[in-house]
């Protein structure tokens, strides 16, 4: 029921209707075996474990820790930070203490709650450098709507047009083809795209990394990003490459690299000099355009202007396109993978809570003669309460911990994987700082809510009971 009902969401977010719905045998079949074997594999140890312990041990032994806390380093670490730290009541320590006694429950407890919190923290990271990645390359692209013609016109006609629409600041027409290089060896390379504005164009700023951007008397110059410099990594500034653009073969020199950001394979020439390789002088099938606001409503409202407007003269529209609405588009891609992910983590973290609250329960039992003690010398509700919740609360937060630094290596590994996979290209990866205080937000409910009905069947525990226990 469940994978049916995600399924339907996740066909939903991409416009699908499911035309059916069945369990792969596969898949149920490694479900069954990891049932049956998984729990037989963690059971393994505790039960050799168990079955070692002699006659003397099994009756001397009141269940924790044997006897032997403060002997291995970690536990020395625990004695000298809590006596370090002045400010911690005598119970918080002893919280803290009781928290390392049973280090191997302790680590098999953090794996879970860890590994859900890492995950969690590294799907936001993601998303965090989807929002860096789509920032960038927005940057790239100074203008507002993207309009694309049926058929060319003379550019004078298009940016006159373009600048009688009311709210329109600024338009230009750039002419584009595309190209392959003829490397060294004769073969040609894959294809990318030449982008070739104005000489004085202000719509375009490139992230300059070696060499120069375009002057307006360049005329063979040419500057390529550097996911062309990735299929073609011989290539450097000062260099002379010949291009095969529309079966014809011109030589350019190239005069600079920039970064590329979402954009693909892109190189950037003169629009006079261009035009006339191609033999497009004083013609384009496109105009950019800026407006007044840059807010999607305004954008998406100047479209619509703008395209009546030109329709109406003739020039038949095929497409408009905001910068607004590509962001849109691409982040919904990619918030698909997102919340599947978020998902994925979430389920981990509740299983990290319940395995939680199954080693809070397993500790009060275990300390049932503690409990007796700390009644007997006069402790109320409330503080055993407190002890057992702090517990609780501090395994929380160690699990936060190491969560938060796995997530560095394991966010940008994702970042990269769904950069590559959506864009064929690795997204600048930003670590979520806000990712990683809501997961400690996260955490600390977990873990109180985890702990709260362990820690609230020890505060009822009476002496009488604990004198009855055995």
């Amino acid at each position: 029921m469940a994978a049916y009902a995600f399924t339907g969401y996740l066909a939903g977010l991409i416009n699908f209707d499911l035309a059916g719905f069945r369990i792969p045998p596969q898949a149920l079949a490694l479900e069954v075996a990891v049932g049956l074997i998984v729990p037989l594999l963690a059971a393994l140890y505790p039960i050799f474990s168990g079955a070692r312990v002699t006659v003397r041990e099994a009756l001397s032994t009141y269940g924790l820790g044997k006897g032997r806390f403060g002997m291995s380093l970690i536990d020395r670490l625990v004695e000298e930070v809590t006596s370090a730290i002045r400010a911690l009541s005598r119970p918080m320590r002893l919280s803290l203490r009781n928290t390392f006694r049973r280090k191997g429950r302790l680590a098999l407890t953090l794996s879970t709650l860890t590994l859900g919190g890492a995950i969690f923290i590294a799907v936001l990271s993601v998303h965090a450098s989807l929002l860096t990645t789509l920032d960038d390359a927005l940057t790239y692209w100074n203008y507002d709507i993207e309009v694309d013609f049926a058929h060319s016109h003379r550019i004078p006609k298009i940016e006159r047009e373009a600048m009688r629409v009311p709210g329109v600041v600024d338009a230009e027409s750039w002419t584009g083809n595309t190209a392959r290089r003829i490397r060294p060896d004769g073969h040609e390379g894959p294809n990318f795209s030449i982008v070739a504005p104005r000489a004085d164009t202000n719509l375009i700023q490139p992230t300059v990394l070696e060499g120069r951007w375009l002057l307006p008397d360049d005329e063979n110059a040419i500057v390529v990003n550097t996911y062309v410099i990735e299929e073609e990594p011989d290539i450097k500034v000062g260099d002379e490459i010949v291009l095969k653009i529309e079966a014809r073969e011109t030589t350019w020199r190239v005069v600079g690299i920039v970064k590329g950001v979402m954009t693909g394979r892109i190189a950037y020439a003169n629009q006079p000099y261009f035009a006339r390789v191609i033999r497009f002088v004083g013609r384009s099938s496109g105009v950019q355009i800026i407006g007044e606001r840059h807010d999607p409503a305004f954008q998406s409202e100047l479209a619509k202007k703008v395209k009546e407007h030109f329709d109406s003269r003739g020039l038949r529209v095929s497409s408009t396109e905001t910068i607004a609405s590509i962001r849109e588009n691409v982040e919904f891609q990619f918030n698909i993978i997102v919340v599947f992910l978020s998902i994925m983590a979430i389920l981990i973290a509740i299983v990290g809570g319940l395995g939680l609250m199954g080693t809070m329960s397993i500790n009060v039992i275990e300390r049932t003669r503690e409990i007796g003690v700390m009644r007997a010398v006069g402790a109320s509700d409330g503080s055993v309460l407190k002890i057992f919740m702090a517990e609780g609360l501090f395994i929380g937060v160690l699990s936060w911990f190491i969560g938060a630094i796995l997530a560095l290596p394991i966010g940008k590994l994702l970042s990269d994987a769904v950069g590559i996979a959506f864009t064929d290209f690795p997204l600048n990866y930003t670590f979520s700082i806000n990712g990683t205080l809501l997961w400690l937000a996260v955490v600390l409910i977990l873990a109180a809510m985890a702990s709260f009905l362990p820690a609230r069947s020890a505060s009822r525990l009476t002496v009488r009971e604990v004198l009855a226990y055995e």
